[in-house]
């Protein structure tokens, strides 16, 4: 399954309306998203870069389980 770049914290925004998206890691810059280009250059091999956004570790880190029976 091909990474969601919009969670990746290599992912940017440019100002060039041509590439208007890019990745810091593998200094891509293109319209598509990044994982589809790396995974077009590395024959279908989906990108091993990727790294979860820290906000977004931080959310999950919070996050209580249901499921413990502490909280019952």
């Amino acid at each position: 399954m091909t990474p969601n770049c919009n969670k990746c914290k290599h992912l940017f925004v440019t100002f060039d309306q041509n590439a208007s998206k890019g990745c810091r890691l593998f200094g891509i810059k293109s319209n598509k998203m990044p994982s589809i280009i790396v995974k077009d250059a590395n024959n279908g091999v989906d990108c091993n870069g990727f790294e979860l956004k820290d906000r977004l570790k931080d959310k999950n880190k919070n996050k209580k389980d249901l499921n413990d029976p502490k909280l019952w």
